[in-house]
């Protein structure tokens, strides 16, 4: 009875026959998915390649580099070169110069502790450490500098400290060249990071000054990407209102 039922075969060209039907289509998309992927990562590679060049301000790779973005601060002159972003330097604060450039360009939370335990013995703190936006949709790549020490920023370069992640604490803006918070503030945006489940404690003194409260999560970490996208989108909005003042 089965033997009746079944179907003779004479050699593999015959198992890829189906009648009325054949994989040119399979084929075809097969090899513009191919395409596509090699079209995605000749720009990456691309994308990068500008940013190095803006970073070193050499267009000897053949691309066009970015133009350097300038800032005017209200009441200062025009900050001409890469932007720069300030962080606590202290370990207690959630972003620091350890974890920055995880949270910003990745969209990712790591603790501080976790990235010190990782990194390897006698590697010391880097004194700044170099962010790119890639959490857009643009092809442009847009650079930033994050440092966590003012001492070697020089007076005309803070025209181009564009944002700083506040610890909370007085002491942090000791010895900076500006009168008070209200002027710190007005020229430079501040962000605050904290768990969502923090006291309000915790921010008391920073609902006093003139901050963005950016709140992420002790342990949903598929949330830290809207974080990090507030923070972005706040920034550049910031940037471009004060191109214009």
């Amino acid at each position: 009875m089965i033997r009746s039922l079944e179907r003779p075969l004479k050699d593999r060209e015959t198992l890829m026959e189906c009648k009325n039907r054949d994989f040119y289509t399979v084929l075809v998309q097969s090899t513009k998915r191919e395409e596509e992927r090699q079209r995605i990562e000749s720009q990456q590679r691309k994308d990068g390649l500008v940013a190095k060049s803006r970073l070193i301000g050499s267009d000897a790779s053949g691309i066009d580099v970015i133009e350097k973005p300038k800032i005017h601060l209200k009441g200062s002159k025009v900050g001409e070169g890469v932007p720069i972003i300030l962080v606590p330097s202290a370990s207690q604060t959630l972003i620091t110069i350890y974890n920055v450039k995880e949270f910003l360009e990745d969209g990712v939370f790591v603790p501080s502790e976790t990235k010190m335990k990782g990194m390897k013995v006698g590697t010391t703190k880097p004194d700044c450490v170099t962010v790119q936006k890639k959490l857009s949709r643009d092809r442009a790549v847009a650079a930033y500098e994050v440092r966590d020490k003012t001492v070697g920023i020089k007076p005309e370069d803070w025209d181009r400290v564009v944002a700083v992640f506040v610890l909370g604490k007085e002491w942090q803006f000791k010895d900076w060249p500006f009168k008070d918070h209200v002027e710190i503030f007005n020229k430079i945006i501040g962000f605050f990071v904290r768990f969502e489940d923090d006291s309000i404690e915790s921010a008391k003194v920073v609902k006093q000054w003139n901050v963005k409260i950016i709140s992420i999560s002790k342990n949903k970490r598929h949330q830290d990407r809207a974080a990090a996208l507030e923070v972005w989108n706040r920034l550049e909005e910031f940037m471009r209102s004060r191109s214009h003042t």
